[in-house]
This record gives C-alpha cells, sequence and structure tokens, in this order.
C-alpha cells in the first residue's frame, strides 16, 4: 500500500481510455458489499484511497479487494505551487499508467527503459534544482521514433541524492514532472517514471543495477523484458538490461564517452554503443522491424 496526501474524495482520469476513479473507502462499507459492488468496482478501474487508521484493517483483511489499488492517505499538504510536483502524484500517476496499459493490449509489449541525466537531459550531477532540466538534443525525435513502432516508453534512474539528503524527494517529483512537461510539448508522453531515492550502501533491490524497477514497471504496464532495451550512459545502466533479460546500450552523451573506455565486466558489456539517443533509437528499430 502507497502512501497518498489527504484531499477530495474522488478524482477521475482518462485519456482515450478508461476512466480511472479513486475512491475514499472504509472499512466497515467495504465489509457490507456484495458480488455486485465487488463486479462494479473491478469494472471501474478502481483505485481506494484509505485513512492510515484504517490500514491493518485492510492489509490483514482487503475484503477481497487487490492492495495494490489501495492507497494510504498521508499529512503532508499540497504545495503551493501546482507546478512543483509532490511525493503524492505518483500513486494517482501510476494508477492511471496501469488502466491504460491493461486497457491497450492483453499481449505484453516491448519497451525502451531509459535512463534520465545524461541520457534523456544534460548532465549536471546532482540535479537539486529543477529548472536547470534541459532535454538533450534530438531527444524528443528518437521518443517519437519509438513511440511510433510500439515501444512503451519508460525511465529508470538512480535518484540517491534524496538518501544523501541533497535534495528533498519533491524536487525530484518536480523534476519528473518537468521531464514531462517538456516532452509532451513535443509530442511525446511516457509510458512511466521509476525511480530509486536510496544511497547505493543501503542495498536495495530498486537502485540499478538492481532490476526491481524494471520488474515492476513490467507488471505495472504489461511490458515483456526480454525483447525490451536499457539505454543509458553508463555501464551500470547496460547491466541493469542485462540483469532483466533486456539487451543494453551505452550512450557517448553524458559520463558515456569515459565509461566507454572504462575496462568493464561481461555483464556490462553492451550490445551498442551509440552516439546519442536517435541513433540509439534507430539502432533498435532496425534491430525490431516486427515490433
Amino acid at each position: 500500500m502507497t502512501r497518498q496526501h489527504r484531499s477530495s474524495p474522488l478524482w477521475k482520469a482518462g485519456r482515450r481510455g478508461p476512466s480511472v476513479r479513486f475512491w475514499q473507502l472504509e472499512r466497515a462499507q467495504v465489509a457490507r458489499w456484495g458480488l455486485v459492488e465487488q463486479t462494479m468496482w473491478r469494472s471501474l478501474h478502481s483505485h481506494g484511497l484509505v485513512d492510515p487508521a484504517e490500514a491493518e484493517a485492510f492489509r490483514d483483511d482487503p475484503r477481497g479487494l487487490e492492495l495494490e489499488t489501495l492507497a494510504l492517505w498521508s499529512d503532508e499538504p499540497p504545495p503551493e505551487d501546482p507546478y512543483a510536483g509532490h511525493p503524492d502524484t505518483e500513486i494517482l500517476e501510476r494508477a492511471c499508467e496501469r488502466a491504460l496499459a491493461r486497457h491497450r493490449s492483453r499481449a505484453p509489449r516491448p519497451a525502451v527503459f531509459l535512463d534520465r541525466d545524461g541520457t534523456l537531459v544534460k548532465e549536471v550531477g546532482y540535479l537539486t534544482n529543477p529548472a536547470d532540466l534541459e532535454l538533450l538534443p534530438g531527444t524528443a525525435e528518437a521518443l517519437r521514433l519509438l513511440k511510433a513502432a510500439g515501444f512503451a516508453l519508460v525511465v529508470i534512474s538512480n535518484q540517491s541524492g534524496v538518501g544523501r539528503g541533497l535534495f528533498p524527494l519533491a524536487s525530484v517529483h518536480a523534476a519528473m514532472a518537468r521531464l514531462r512537461r517538456l516532452l509532451r510539448a513535443q509530442g511525446v508522453e511516457l509510458d512511466g517514471i521509476y525511480f530509486c531515492p536510496h544511497r547505493p550502501e543501503e542495498g536495495c533491490a530498486c537502485r540499478k543495477p538492481g532490476t526491481a524497477l524494471l520488474e515492476r514497471a513490467a507488471e505495472d504496464l504489461n511490458l515483456h523484458l526480454r525483447s525490451s532495451f536499457m539505454v543509458g550512459d553508463k555501464r551500470l545502466d547496460v547491466e541493469t538490461g542485462h540483469r532483466a533479460t533486456a539487451r543494453g546500450l551505452l550512450l557517448r552523451t553524458g559520463y558515456g564517452r569515459d565509461e566507454e573506455r572504462r575496462e568493464g565486466e561481461p555483464a556490462d558489456r553492451p550490445d551498442m554503443v551509440c552516439d546519442d539517443l536517435l541513433e540509439a533509437a534507430q539502432w533498435i528499430l532496425a534491430e525490431t522491424p516486427n515490433v
């Protein structure tokens, strides 16, 4: 169950696909549901928002509801600036992405998993100010080509600056929101964004080269990992792709040229090295003519 902020009891979101409804749920209310209510719940792509006081009761006995469709309110207030981003935005995005993916097709589809810094946007070290996020040349064109060919576009990013205390989690959400807006202005819609906020020494499964984020995206978005690609400017990204049974591409953008010269291991040996994302997209399309 994921935490959620206290706000309106109902949202509705949809875009040329199913509506996604968010309902505030009470345990006593759900306990009274019969077969009709349960069927209606599943048919409406609904997601429930639960008060923290009732979280344990729902966790112990969700009354037939899938826990992944439930989120917890939190007490963190929304930002004054509506474009500043907020951690609670993630659960809403994830629910909409999941519903759209399930509505689109029952067959798993391939994805291009994309590192963010040095791959999609200019490398600036730790991105402490979301306003500094700037797309690299050719990024939108490359993503449009991949999207038109049927690939899902999923950002996978390590953001250890949060764990190191360099910037708050809200800054990551604000930067990711800016990334979406910049790409959307050029006709590109990302299918999902996943990031790890932990320090390397924490040993989490979600930090690249761990594959937890790719596996979570595959489950959420109905993706076929073996037919997918991981693209980044570090051998770490290549290894992540290989660990997830996908192919890994190294770009010479960002830290890529130094990484190309560095002696690596068999696990992080790129399937292809490209000058930039556009060249990588063209190579992927040539390798997968029947997507």
